[in-house]
């Protein structure tokens, strides 16, 4: 045998164990998605695959400059091909969660393993991070093979301005899904909306979807009322979770989905000109008007509360302020506005108050007229008007005061009503006889003064300035609120917890810049405090923190948000508000 024939059988021979090794094992990596934003993670799979892949060590990762690993979710499965022995193929991965440093394209390397004395690559893997908030392609891959669908749907598409339209948002699977957190909350632009049911657990009952067998289960109900005519949208919502991969390889194992409904459109008529009363208030349903006074005696002209409530079922949250008169001798401040929603079967209804403070400015009988109101009814396409009746007080001891009805004094000749202190002017004291002390009364009768003329401005400010009678309430207000907020978490009931701090700080938020926030949708509440002057950043830290409360009431398990995170939160933005 020649030197060369030597040479070429070496090298052949030297061959054999990598290609045995190369035919023996395949390896392969992949990511779920290749597109992702900041703060959110993506899953690395390494798999490998051969006859004998029996304790087979874990894969070697490269170096991740550029990620966070937060390592192996679900350590090792196994998947088997079946068939004879000497065909059976065994297929081994590994799941690690990554989650990117930095915007831009990122790198991972080639991740390798050793198997017999024989080391395998993968190929390098690119993969695009964009800004937090910019929009990413969804997670199909999951979720269209576990037949994951999530609907939008409403029970009618044409109504009129302040008529109730139920949209339900309602997920669709054929395996098991959990950890369901909200990525994305819809907006509801143009539209007053009263939350019915946000579910925490989930209630599932078994349909069909696309002619597939499947599971469904209700995700959220709202009660939407148009605010204004047009054709308004209602956003898309976006949910991601974990789902049991129902078949193939990866059959068994958890995997991540995310799954979005597609917009909708309600159209909203105006409602008519045609009969509206000077009257109207905005209310569209059928309503019921009462009144009436906290006492029906006022002593020493203490003031009385009037209350006007609107109950009913329909838009009782943009119900406007009632027309309310007063008669000679009463004058009327406020009023202060209280929501309280009911749901009747799926229909919106509850009560609005209006609370005024009434101040009688004469003695005796004093009245407070009849109130209407006027409504509007869908389903007869007209206009209804409701009037209390009359309320009679009585009050006494009116500093000041004539009684009520009575007519003003006779005035006679200067000096006729005049009656004299001291009847002779002939002896006076000096001032020495006068103390002292008795100079002190000077000053202490300019502070009083000056004490008196403030309050004064203060009280004459809180009857004709409402944006000056929020701000100075904001404070009592928000500290009872805040009371409140503690109380259910001492409690143990989280879910109100997380309701109670929201209407504190999105309550603050209004009251100090004179805005009407009840109802209003997210991108309502940022145009309103920014034409206030609002610093956007603060705007944008209030409606990420109720964003957040949102997902800590939806779905408590996954949630990101702590009890003792959200109060350090909420405190900063109160602060900066």
């Amino acid at each position: 045998m020649t030197r060369a024939v030597r040479m070429v059988l070496a090298a052949a021979l030297s061959l054999v164990p990598v290609l045995l090794g190369a035919t023996g094992l395949d390896i392969s990596a992949e990511v779920d998605r290749t597109t992702v934003a900041m703060g959110e993670r993506l899953l690395l799979t390494v798999t490998a695959t051969g006859p004998n892949v029996s304790g087979l060590p874990q894969p070697t990762l490269p170096r991740l400059a550029d990620f966070t690993n937060h390592g192996s979710m679900w350590g090792r499965f196994t998947s088997d091909s079946g068939g004879r022995d000497e065909s059976r193929q065994l297929t081994v991965g590994f799941v690690y969660t990554l989650e990117p440093k930095r915007t831009g394209t990122l790198t991972i390397g080639p991740v390798s393993l050793t198997h017999q004395g024989t080391t395998y690559q993968t190929q390098p893997i690119a993969v695009r991070v964009v800004a937090a908030g910019e929009s990413v392609p969804p997670l199909a891959r999951w979720t269209d093979a576990n037949g994951i669908v999530l609907s939008c749907s409403v029970d009618r598409s044409s109504v009129y301005v302040g008529e109730q339209v139920l949209v339900t948002y309602r997920l669709f699977a054929r395996t098991r899904v959990g950890g369901l957190m909200m990525k994305d909350a819809p907006g509801f632009t143009g539209f007053w909306a009263a939350r019915l049911d946000d579910a925490r657990d989930l209630s599932w009952f078994p349909t069909t979807c696309n002619s597939q067998p499947c599971s469904a289960a209700v995700i959220r109900q709202a009660a939407l009322f148009p605010t204004q005519p047009g054709t308004l949208t209602l956003d898309k919502m976006t949910l991601s979770g974990i789902v049991a991969v129902s078949s193939g390889l990866f059959k068994g194992m958890p995997a991540p989905f995310t799954v979005s409904s597609v917009p909708l459109s309600v159209t909203a008529k105006p409602l008519p000109d045609a009969g509206r009363p000077a009257d109207f208030g905005g209310g569209v349903g059928s309503f019921a008007l009462t009144a009436g006074l906290s006492a029906d005696k006022s002593d020493n002209g203490e003031p009385l509360k009037l209350q006007v409530k609107v109950s009913g079922t329909g838009n009782i949250g943009t119900i406007g302020v009632p027309l309310v008169s007063v008669a000679d001798g009463v004058s009327l401040l406020g009023p202060d506005v209280h929501l309280q929603t009911s749901d009747d079967g799926g229909r919106v209804g509850g009560t609005r108050a209006f609370d005024y403070s009434v101040i009688p400015r004469a003695n005796g009988l004093n009245v407070v007229p009849a109130i209407s109101m006027s409504f509007f009814n869908p389903k007869s396409d007209s206009y209804y008007t409701l009037a209390t009746q009359r309320i009679e007080f009585v009050a006494t001891g009116v500093t000041g005061s004539r009684l009520a009805g009575e007519p003003e004094p006779r005035i006679g000749p200067p000096g006729t009503d005049i009656l004299h202190i001291k009847p002779s002017c002939t002896r006076l004291a000096s001032a020495a006889a006068n103390p002292w002390w008795s100079l002190l009364f000077y000053p202490f009768g300019i502070a009083v003064f000056l004490v008196g003329a403030v309050a004064g401005r203060h009280r004459r400010r809180l009857e004709a300035d409402r944006g000056y009678a929020l701000r100075s309430r904001a404070g009592r207000l928000l500290a009872k609120r805040l009371r409140e907020s503690a109380r259910l978490l001492a409690a143990g009931d989280e879910l109100g917890f997380y309701a109670a701090l929201d209407r504190a700080v999105t309550g603050y938020a209004g009251d100090r810049f004179n805005v009407e926030v009840t109802g209003m949708t997210g991108d309502e509440l940022r145009t309103a405090l920014s034409r206030r002057g609002v610093d956007a950043a603060v705007v944008g830290r209030l409606l990420d923190f109720s964003s957040r409360g949102d997902v800590a009431r939806f779905s408590p398990g996954a949630a990101s948000l702590s009890p003792e995170e959200a109060l350090v939160l909420a405190r900063g933005i109160i602060r900066d508000l």
